[in-house]
């Protein structure tokens, strides 16, 4: 059994995920095992968003930042955070279910 296909849609600035959203995490490719649940998975790439691996990017450019300057690497993720992940008030709909405002495909 193959790893479920995860990436997000909305875009990220971290350097482990690259511009399609695909994510750079063992369990999604050689350390996949079918006992993994759904939880652990999501678990893993919350503490990936949380310590972001310069060292083994899927964006080199990201990475280079954050090598070099990591509290300018934090404000353009922030930044991309704003602009990207966060509704704007004037498309705002009232989440009833707790739903994020960020989005990730699992298939």
């Amino acid at each position: 059994m193959s790893p479920p296909k995860v990436r997000f849609l909305t875009r990220i600035y971290h350097p482990n995920v690259d511009k399609l959203g695909r994510i750079c995490l063992d369990i999604l490719k050689d350390k996949w095992s079918p006992a993994l649940q759904i939880r652990t998975v999501l678990l893993s790439i919350q503490a990936l968003l949380s310590a972001p691996n310069p060292d083994d990017p899927l964006d080199n450019g990201v990475a280079e930042v954050w090598k070099t300057n990591e509290a300018e690497a934090l404000r353009l993720a922030r930044e991309w955070t704003e602009r990207f992940a966060k509704v704007k008030e004037d498309k705002k709909v009232p989440a009833t279910d707790g739903t994020a405002d960020m989005a990730i495909d699992l298939t």
